[in-house]
């Protein structure tokens, strides 16, 4: 009886926190989780702008976070396919629940974080398979191996299929259209 009364009192609390409109949570449950890494930090909560084809607004029940999509990086929105990135961003997550996963924050204060769909569809990789973006080998070391393995392969599925940008004949990556010149990829240690 005691154990029943301890599931009731967990449900019921589950609910308050999802009706509040956001929580931030280092739960281990694998569905709230998504498949997240274990030691990231999840925050959920409704997206409210879409800046661009990496970058989105993110409103929970204590404020706003601005989330940079980690491991891709879109086209700028003066670069062909740039207002396409955004739209397909817009798609999948805008006025949409989602949860986010990370652990770090870039020099802007921005979250870095997996974005996941209210069924657990990770966003970022979404937005490579469509051909909506490059992963962002520069970072890679950022990401845990199973995930820099997908994304990569997602960014390859899409350049073989001449999905999104990848029906360009060279498209220009953002980081060189930005700065002028490709950083080097990092060799990860696992």
């Amino acid at each position: 009886m005691k154990n029943l009364f301890n599931r009731m009192v967990c449900l019921m609390l589950c609910a308050v926190l999802t009706a509040c409109g956001g929580s931030s949570s280092s739960d281990t449950n694998a569905a709230e989780r998504c498949g997240a890494a274990s030691g990231n930090t999840l925050l959920s909560g409704s997206v409210t702008a879409v800046h661009d084809g990496d970058t989105l607004t993110l409103t929970t029940g204590t404020g706003t976070e601005h989330i940079r999509l980690q491991g891709i990086d879109a086209p700028e929105l003066a670069q062909p396919f740039g207002d396409q990135a955004r739209a397909a961003l817009t798609q999948q997550t805008l006025h949409q629940s989602v949860r986010v996963a990370y652990t770090q924050r870039d020099r802007y204060d921005r979250i870095l974080g997996q974005v996941f769909t209210r069924n657990c569809a990770d966003v970022n990789q979404q937005m490579l398979s469509l051909g909506m973006a490059w992963f962002y080998k520069a970072y890679a070391c950022d990401l845990e191996k199973p995930r820099r393995s997908r994304y990569e392969a997602a960014q390859a599925q899409a350049l073989a299929q001449s999905l999104g940008l990848w029906i360009q004949r060279q498209p220009q990556a953002p980081w060189i259209f930005r700065n002028g010149e490709d950083p080097p990829t990092p060799n990860c240690n696992d």
